[in-house]
């Protein structure tokens, strides 16, 4: 074996490492809220292309329309712009106690039940539907 005349211990660089526990916690809790401010943005994007979409824009027209006829009073008038805020309505049908509204690009509606006591009478027009409660 080797004999040193000094210890080996000496010629080690002493380096003292603080445990800074204050700034650890600091560290660990901005990174935790880092990943969830990027797992919120995600969602967040998400959701919101899922709210533009053309079928929910086309369900909210559909429930909107039905819900004045359920309101409407013998009598009324409505009418709808085929140009909206919710898209291009390209065709609107009334049939078996159902509204169908047809956007732009989309071919297929469910529709959407209302329910009235009088009769329904859809009127087209250019540029506008007529809804008549009769």
């Amino acid at each position: 074996m080797f004999k040193f005349a000094v210890p080996l211990k000496q010629y080690q660089p002493k380096m003292k490492i603080k445990k800074n526990t204050r700034a650890n916690l600091t560290y660990q809790v901005i990174t935790h809220l880092i990943l969830i401010a990027l797992i919120f943005a995600v969602f967040f994007l998400a959701a919101t292309s899922r709210v533009h979409s053309k079928v929910v824009k086309q369900q909210v027209l559909e429930k909107q329309t039905a819900l004045l006829i359920d309101s409407a009073v013998q009598g009324m008038v409505f009418t709808i712009n085929k140009v909206n805020k919710n898209g291009r309505i390209s065709n609107l049908e009334i049939k078996e106690g159902r509204v169908f509204v047809y956007v732009e690009g989309q071919g297929y509606s469910k529709g959407y039940p209302y329910f009235s006591k009088y009769e329904v009478i859809l009127e087209k027009e250019e540029g506008k539907f007529l809804i008549k409660i009769e």
